[in-house]
């Protein structure tokens, strides 16, 4: 579906809907994402396993979002997410393979480390609010990373560094219910998008309870899953789930 045609549909549901929310609101979180991460990529011909080439395994790093809602039609809310998801390991190759012009031996001992960070810029309406909430709009997934892949040489440090950086758009929607009277909730986000060839999903799905003071926490599983075709000259299909725990503060 061509962008143009995404945003039309969205403000026709948007309007159709005369859903905007009817109070001025500022929603900001914090979770701690513990994952695994799997899957391969490459910078030339050959794949690179992250399990049994770099011994990638599981980690944890942090997310930060901050949201702004307000009454004012056809203008929609706006939601920055930072989501940190760096790590580094030790492995040893299973194979030959050459990794953006370097050449890494069968057996040699490698260093390795990635930066998939990106920032979420996101506009969106809500088209039901309630104790059923439905929100539809548009995410813009801004990476600026590297993934570098090393081993010592007599010689020194040889190793190999690729860039990460771009933008992949995306449709995000969200649907959450509440039951009434306990503060109780729960609920589903997905970010799916593809841009020449790059695809992208990020789905989680969460429990959370929040108190009358609008201070709460938040317990759920994501899963992030990119396959990029040759973005910034990296390839690649590599899945990263796990569950997350988090503090949440509706102002």
């Amino acid at each position: 579906m061509k962008l143009s045609k995404i945003i039309t549909a969205t403000t026709l549901l948007a309007a159709s809907s005369a859903a905007s929310a009817d109070f001025l609101g500022i929603y900001v979180g914090a979770e701690r994402w513990n994952y695994d991460i799997d899957g391969y990529i490459s910078s030339g011909s050959d794949r690179v396993d992250l399990n049994q080439d770099l011994g990638l395994q599981d980690d944890d790093d942090n997310v930060y979002y901050l949201a702004f809602e307000h009454p004012v039609p056809f203008l929609p809310n706006v939601k920055i997410q930072q989501n940190n998801l760096e790590g580094s390991a030790i492995g040893t190759a299973s194979q030959t393979f050459n990794f953006d012009g370097v050449t890494f031996v069968e057996g040699s001992e490698l260093t390795s480390s990635y930066d998939l960070s990106h920032i979420d810029y996101t506009l969106y309406y809500e088209l039901l609010d309630n104790w059923v909430n439905l929100d539809l709009g548009l995410t813009g997934k801004d990476f600026d990373g590297f993934t570098e892949i090393n081993y010592t040489a007599t010689t020194g440090i040889v190793g190999s560094s690729v860039e990460l950086k771009g933008t992949i758009p995306t449709i995000y929607g969200k649907a959450q219910f509440d039951l009434p009277f306990t503060g109780l909730k729960t609920g589903a986000i997905v970010n799916i998008g593809e841009k020449s060839g790059d695809k992208l999903s990020d789905i989680k799905a969460y429990i959370a309870y929040e108190g009358e003071s609008g201070f709460g926490v938040e317990l759920g599983y994501r899963t992030f899953d990119f396959e990029f075709d040759d973005f910034d000259s990296l390839s690649s299909d590599v899945k990263i789930d796990g569950v997350y725990a988090g503090f949440t503060l509706h102002l």
